[in-house]
């Protein structure tokens, strides 16, 4: 018979109903449901659902071809669960199961197709409660398949002793339970296999789906708890006002519109706009009374915030935190703080004096591992710790009070007076409360030592005035040396744009005096020509011939040394940064150098007696010839104001070593011993605010210092000063 027909038995009830519910459920987590778990268990619930219809159906099948093909069906259907259960099981824990994972979902693909070959259900048999499957060749596949589920709880075990957080914990033991208790269900395999077995597999199923629920709806495994609440009380209140609008359109709507399909459609048009006026209406006052206990709740906290930022002791917050606990039906079993230096104290207990742990404990160190509220029954390293803990203070939860990585104490939080396991509202509101602890304690040592570090910073501050006003005095002195370095920065520009354009004139006119010399000598062989053809010449001319040439030649060396003039101007024209680019060096000698520079300072070396002593076996060195003149100049100038105009200024140059040195001594007065280390610094000077800038030997050092080199300076007070600068030889 190849027609499909069916037959009904009393073991179908069972199948249908607990069908029935899953799809209950999973209309309820689709409505309401919410976090990542949310799409898994939806995959799981839609499997087990339907594996459970599809074998319920087996059992009102009315002859063998129908009972086959709902065999195949409830076989491909049951196939899913497995890599479901897993997908559920790596977001519930977040361990990748990644292996797992792949071949859960590569076996139930390829069982899902060859479930419906006679390779997996070979054919269908009668048997005392109805018809079972024969199994095909491949069965032990599927059954292996199916088989994977066990993994679920083997996970959940292996994870739970990690899990530190109370709401997880009885999250995970709940499903760890459901799940160990679903697969019991596989005992609907034994007829498939030829084992006569009655048809219980929906008895585990089902008491394993009411587990997961008592997990949702009391433990908020998908945050539906309060959707729950609200969809029932508003489920209700809508019946409850339909009733009225239903009556009148039963009753009046018929006799107000006579029977007219128009106005009585209109008049139920109106009703339905009224009854969902109503529901809009109704709407914000049933959020309001589902979520009056966790705005209480809010509104405790937001007073122990208030107060704990307020409160001086720490026995006065103890106090407040007892009081906040006392609006969940708890007390405050212990108040622990810590101090900086790591000592420990009860600062507060409902129960009077109560033992502190000790600075080493175990438990300290797993409460800062752990930070947040840890159960008594929490498994790991410090189990007996935290439940010696909780014996001696009589304690249900322990709050640590970590920020950072520093645990600044502990609220050990007593059982409820009146019994009762706490919901996740409560949890939630037990964690914010140690967070508001913990900012409270933070504040609080945070304000001492501040207070510690004011006071250190009043004594600084009175030691450092005088300082600070000795400063201000140099910075002031700084300023005025800064803008008169600004002044003569612009003038060494000045002065190079003028002996720029001076030295292009004098090349000029050194130009024109030799075209000036060829054309005399033009003039002077004409001459002579003339002479020879009349005779006679204006004696006059003989003189002029013979003054013209040593004239010329003074006016030629007259502009070759006022060329020179304006080159040297222009090379030594200051600087603004020692630290500017470097210019190209070439070979000079030092003596030349001197030379060079002490014909720009003649002016100034009037009264001043000069002494040369060169080394003429010094080689020439390769420098930047322009900021090198700049450095000696800058010594001279220093030397000649330091001798008020008169003495005796010594230059010299000499080999030491692999160094050329170049010494700049004068007679003057000395520089003071306790002065000496601050020459060469930024705007330092013993001139005074008209005379000096203080950057004159900062920018020579930074020019020494550029080329390889260093300067030194020796001083002593009645004799004079001696500056050495050494450069290193080729």
């Amino acid at each position: 018979m190849n027609h499909f027909a069916v037959e009904w038995r009393p073991w179908a009830a069972p199948y249908l109903i607990a069908s029935a519910i899953c799809v209950a459920m999973i209309a309820l987590v689709v409505t309401r449901g919410r976090g990542p778990v949310r799409r898994p268990f939806l995959g799981m619930l839609a499997t087990v659902g339907g594996t459970l219809f599809t074998t319920g159906m087996v059992f009102v099948a009315g002859n063998q071809h129908t009972a086959l093909w709902l065999v195949r069906a409830s076989q491909s259907m049951a196939v899913w669960t497995a890599p479901c259960a897993i997908e559920f099981t790596h977001k519930l824990t977040g361990r990748p199961l990644e292996r797992l994972r792949r071949i859960a979902w590569i076996a139930a693909a390829v069982t899902f197709v060859l479930s419906f070959s006679p390779w997996i259900i070979g054919a269908a048999r009668a048997y005392e409660w109805g018809w079972a499957g024969s199994a095909g060749t491949l069965y032990p596949i599927a059954l292996v398949e199916m088989s994977l589920t066990l993994s679920v709880p083997i996970t959940l075990f292996q994870h739970l002793p990690s899990e530190h957080r109370p709401l997880e914990r009885r999250q995970l033991s709940l499903i760890m339970f459901a799940s160990a208790l679903g697969g019991l269900a596989l005992v609907d395999a034994l007829p498939i296999l030829g084992i006569s077995a009655p048809p219980v597999g929906w008895m585990p199923l089902l008491a394993g789906a009411f587990i997961l629920l008592t997990a949702i709806i009391r433990h908020r495994l998908l945050d539906v708890r309060l959707a729950l609440r609200r969809t029932l009380l508003w489920t209700g209140l809508t019946l409850v006002g339909a009733v009225p609008f239903a009556l009148f359109a039963i009753l009046a709507g018929p006799r107000l519109t006579h029977g007219q399909p128009l106005p009585l459609a209109l008049l139920y048009a109106g009703l339905v706009i009224a009854m969902r006026g109503y529901l809009i209406a109704l709407q914000p006052r049933i959020d309001r009374l589902v979520g009056r206990r966790r705005r209480d709740i809010d509104d405790e906290l937001a007073h122990l915030a208030n107060q704990a930022a307020t409160l001086q002791t720490s026995e006065e917050l103890g106090r407040a935190i007892d009081r906040f606990l006392a609006a969940l039906d708890r007390r405050l079993a212990a108040l622990v703080v810590i101090d900086e230096k790591g000592r420990t104290r009860v600062a507060l207990s409902a129960w009077g004096a109560v033992p502190p742990p000790s600075r080493s404990s175990p438990l300290l160190v797993e409460l800062a591992h752990a930070k947040s509220l840890i159960a008594r029954d929490t498994r790991g390293p410090a189990q007996l710790e935290i439940e010696r803990a909780c014996v001696r203070w009589g304690a249900e939860y322990l709050g640590p009070l970590v920020e950072g990585e520093q645990l600044l104490g502990l609220i050990a939080i007593s059982p409820r007076q009146g019994g009762g396991v706490s919901d996740a509202v409560e949890l939630e509101a037990l964690d914010r409360m140690c967070v508001t602890v913990t900012g409270a304690l933070a504040g609080a040592r945070l304000y001492e030592r501040l207070h510690a570090l004011s006071n250190e910073l009043e004594q600084k501050a009175a030691a450092r005035s005088q300082s600070l006003a000795k400063t201000l005095r140099d910075l002031r002195g700084a300023e005025q040396r800064l803008v008169q370095s600004e002044k003569l920065a612009s003038l060494g520009q000045i002065v190079a744009g003028v002996a720029a354009d001076l030295s292009d004139q004098v090349r000029t006119a050194f130009d024109h005096v030799g075209r000036l010399r060829q054309h005399a000598e033009v003039l002077f062989g004409a001459a002579d020509q003339a002479r020879a053809a009349i005779g006679a010449v204006d004696p006059q001319f003989d003189e002029i011939r013979r003054d013209l040439s040593p004239l010329l030649d003074a006016v030629s060396e007259g502009a070759r040394r006022a060329h020179a003039i304006a080159q040297d101007l222009s090379r030594f024209a200051p600087s603004e940064e020692s630290e500017a680019p470097p210019q190209p060096r070439v070979t000079a000698h030092l003596a030349a150098l001197i030379d060079s520079t002490l014909t720009l300072v003649t002016g100034h070396l009037a009264d001043v007696a000069v002494v040369r002593d060169y080394d003429e076996t010094l080689p020439a060195i390769p420098v930047e010839t322009g900021p090198l003149g700049q450095v000696i100049l800058n010594l001279i100038l220093n030397a000649t104001q330091a001798m008020k105009g008169s003495g005796t200024l010594t230059l010299s140059t000499r080999r030491t070593e692999a160094h050329a040195e170049l010494s700049v001594a004068d007679t003057g007065p000395g520089i003071p011993p306790e002065v000496l280390p601050r020459i060469f610094e930024p705007f330092f000077s013993t001139k005074g605010p008209t005379v000096g800038t203080g950057l004159g030997l900062s920018i020579s050092y930074g020019i020494v210092k550029r080329h390889g080199g260093r300067i030194s300076v020796e001083s002593t007070i009645g004799v004079g000063t001696r500056f050495r600068v050494h450069l290193p030889l080729p």
